[in-house]
């Protein structure tokens, strides 16, 4: 009986032992709105052989300011996490007043998702992010291009910040590239998007 005893007791020193040794796992999903600062600038060259010399730049004036929203999950192993996110925003931004072209371009309805890896120091966390979206565009002038930018890529950096246990504050930076064919007026355009993103969410 006492061998039973001493092979319990033993068994259960192993047990915490082992217990301390093991990483601390968590869980969080959230979800929230974010108000994003959004910047586009193009350069097009034309694929006919008669505008080939005649390039165009390009650069969002309006719409720049809109609402997003966001929903992710985290998974924490000790301090370090990874993570998927997607958002939804309807605006991004409108081309206009191009000297030399007819009508404008408008960006809207941008579909992301994310996958994050990162840091958390106390009431932060620090990541960086890679993944893709689609982004629908429209050429007033031209009707029959085309509409939508699928699969595109994008990247960034940031900073969520939790002022208590379901709150938090973030800041993200965002920036991507993509190419339209432009196939009734020939002309391909190199877009740059970058965004600047302030965010509130809930944490569950």
């Amino acid at each position: 009986m006492k061998i039973i005893k001493f092979i319990v007791v033993v068994f259960f020193l192993t047990f915490n032992v082992n217990a301390k040794e093991l990483p601390k796992i968590d869980t969080k999903y959230y979800l929230g709105i974010y108000k994003s600062f959004d910047k586009f600038s193009a350069i097009a060259l034309s694929t006919y052989k008669d505008h080939l010399y005649n390039p165009y730049y390009t650069e969002t004036d309006t719409e720049k300011r809109n609402l997003g929203y966001f929903l992710g999950y985290n998974f924490y192993l000790n301090n370090f996490f990874i993570g998927v996110e997607t958002n939804f925003q309807e605006n991004i931004g409108k081309d206009q007043s191009i000297a030399g072209l007819n009508g404008s371009v408008t960006y809207e309805k941008m579909k992301e998702a994310k996958f994050k890896i990162g840091y958390n120091f106390g009431d932060f966390d620090f990541f960086t992010y890679l993944g893709g979206g689609d982004i629908d565009t429209t050429w007033t002038a031209y009707h029959n291009d085309p509409s939508k930018i699928n699969n595109y890529y994008t990247r960034g950096l940031g900073i969520d910040y939790y002022f208590n246990k379901n709150f938090f504050l973030g800041l993200n930076l965002d920036e991507t590239t993509f190419d339209i064919f432009y196939t009734e007026s020939l002309y391909v355009e190199e877009v740059h998007k970058r965004s600047l993103r302030l965010r509130f969410g809930y944490l569950f």
